[in-house]
């Protein structure tokens, strides 16, 4: 799989890492998630995106 093909799969998965970093910020209460919990999502979210941002400048 050449890493060109990666770029709409890793758009899909932060897309999904964001949507989840969002609910659980949003129902922490109510899941008894705390804080790290929600921020190690988030930079899950944000190394994802940039993997993906950078595959999509260097093959687009």
């Amino acid at each position: 799989m050449e890493p060109s093909e990666l770029v709409k799969p890793l758009g899909i998965v932060t897309f999904a890492c964001v949507l989840l970093t969002f609910l659980v910020g949003l129902f922490r209460a109510n899941l008894k998630l705390k804080l790290k919990h929600h921020k190690a999502l988030a930079w899950l979210a944000v190394a994802v995106a940039g993997v993906h941002g950078l595959l999509a400048i260097l093959y687009y």
